[in-house]
C-alpha cells in the first residue's frame, strides 16, 4: 500500500510539471531611472511571457527592472516600485504568489506596486468577467493594496501544459478549456505604458 501511495504521489507531481521545453524568463534590462521589479509565478508560461513584455516596455521608458520569478525574490532593497503577475487556476491565484507578498508585505507596502492577472474568465471583457477575476485576486489585493490591477485573458496551448492539465483540456476541446491564445497584446502593452507614465 505504502508503494501504491507513494507511486500516486509521484504520478502527481509529475502530472502538475510543466514540460522542459516551456520558459520561465528572468533577466535585466534597462541602466537608468528608477529600479523596478516584475516577479511573477507561472504554471505554463503564459504569465511568464506577459511579464516579459511588461519588463520590457518599463525599460524602453528609461526604468532599470529586474524579471524575476516569485520564489526566487531574495529582498526589496532598492526597487522604488513593483509588478506583481499571476495566472488564476481552478479559481485561485497561484500559492507561490500569495507567499511572496505575504513574506514581503512592509516592504510591498512601502512602494507603489501593482498588479496583473491571467485567466480564461477574461476570454471576453465584460463586467461581469471582470468582477470574477477581481474576487480571484482579492487574496492578494488585499495584502498589497495596489495602485493598478490589469486582467487579461490567458492562454491555453497543449505543448506547454502539464499532463493533468493537457487530458483535461483535450477532454473539452469545445469548452471553456479549448486550445486558444486570449491575451490581448494590445491591452497589456497599454496598461504597462500607463504604469510608466504613473511611476515617471
Amino acid at each position: 500500500m505504502g508503494g501504491s501511495v507513494i507511486a500516486c504521489g509521484g504520478l502527481s507531481y509529475y502530472g502538475l510539471r510543466a514540460p522542459s521545453s516551456v520558459d520561465f524568463p528572468e533577466e535585466k534590462c534597462g541602466t537608468g531611472g528608477k529600479k523596478i521589479l516584475v516577479c511573477y509565478e507561472s504554471k505554463a508560461g503564459a504569465t511568464g511571457e506577459v511579464a516579459a513584455r511588461i519588463a520590457e516596455e518599463l525599460c524602453s521608458n528609461d526604468y532599470t527592472v529586474d524579471l524575476v520569478r516569485a520564489g526566487n525574490i531574495i529582498s526589496l532593497e532598492g526597487y522604488a516600485a513593483a509588478v506583481l503577475g499571476t495566472p488564476v487556476y481552478m479559481g485561485k491565484i497561484m500559492k507561490g504568489i500569495n507567499k511572496v507578498a505575504g513574506r514581503f508585505e512592509s516592504s510591498f507596502k512601502s512602494i507603489s506596486t501593482a498588479i496583473f492577472v491571467l485567466g480564461l474568465t477574461m476570454k471576453e471583457d465584460t463586467a461581469e468577467n471582470r468582477e470574477a477575476m477581481m474576487d480571484y485576486v482579492k487574496p492578494l489585493s488585499d495584502i498589497l493594496s495596489p495602485e493598478a490591477v490589469g486582467l487579461f485573458g490567458g492562454r491555453i496551448a497543449h505543448e506547454t501544459l502539464p499532463p493533468l492539465y493537457r487530458a483535461f483540456s483535450k477532454s473539452d476541446a469545445e469548452g471553456i478549456l479549448a486550445e486558444g491564445d486570449f491575451r490581448d497584446w494590445g491591452s497589456i502593452d497599454r496598461w504597462a505604458a500607463d504604469l510608466s507614465k504613473a511611476w515617471a
